[in-house]
């Protein structure tokens, strides 16, 4: 069976890491949307404190399958306005 590494990475750090073995690519998609969902439970104030989380999810020889990037900002109506 493959494996796999999932990492979570901020601007200025690698925050965790998860190794696993999965069949196909599929059910390796289905493990990292969880793993995002769960850090966003366990973590939900962190995601607004670094605006920017990016999961890599790379194979067995390091090279890159695909990007989860989850990004947060507040729009115009939510910032205060300056006088």
């Amino acid at each position: 069976m493959p494996s796999y590494h999932i990492e979570l990475r901020t601007h200025d750090r690698v925050w965790e890491t998860l190794d696993i073995d999965r069949e196909n690519q599929t059910d390796l998609r289905i493990e990292v949307a969880r793993f995002v969902g769960e850090l966003l439970r366990d973590h939900a104030g962190k995601i607004w404190e670094d605006k920017d989380w990016r999961v890599d999810v790379t194979d067995q020889s390091g090279l890159i399958l695909f990007v989860m990037q989850l990004f947060v900002t507040d729009s115009a109506a939510a910032i205060p306005m300056r006088r």
